[in-house]
């Protein structure tokens, strides 16, 4: 007979070893096997994590950026000045631009 509060029934297959992971989170929690999962999926916020593939080349080129200045200024070298920056900016977005 079904709980008429939860009229709904799922299943889903796990590995043996899974399922030894599971019981002993289980046993360690204090709770049934239905409330434990019921709080593992529902008070856990789920996060999209689409597009993050695409910004790892940017990140690595931040920080490649990041590490030329460090070791400019450790070598007491002069840094280019913001409009040194921006004029090489530009430059390099009439190229980008083509």
């Amino acid at each position: 007979m079904a709980n008429k509060s939860r009229p709904k029934q799922l299943s889903f297959r796990v590995s043996e070893e899974e399922y030894q992971q599971l019981q002993e989170k289980i046993s360690k929690s204090g709770k049934n096997q239905q409330e434990y999962i019921l709080s593992c999926v529902l008070e856990k916020q789920i996060v999209n994590t689409d597009g993050i593939k695409e910004l790892i080349p940017e990140l690595k080129r931040i920080g490649n950026n990041l590490n030329q200045i460090a070791k400019r200024c450790n070598e007491g070298g002069m840094l280019p000045s913001e409009a040194e920056v921006r004029k090489h900016g530009e430059e390099l977005n009439k190229y980008g631009s083509h």
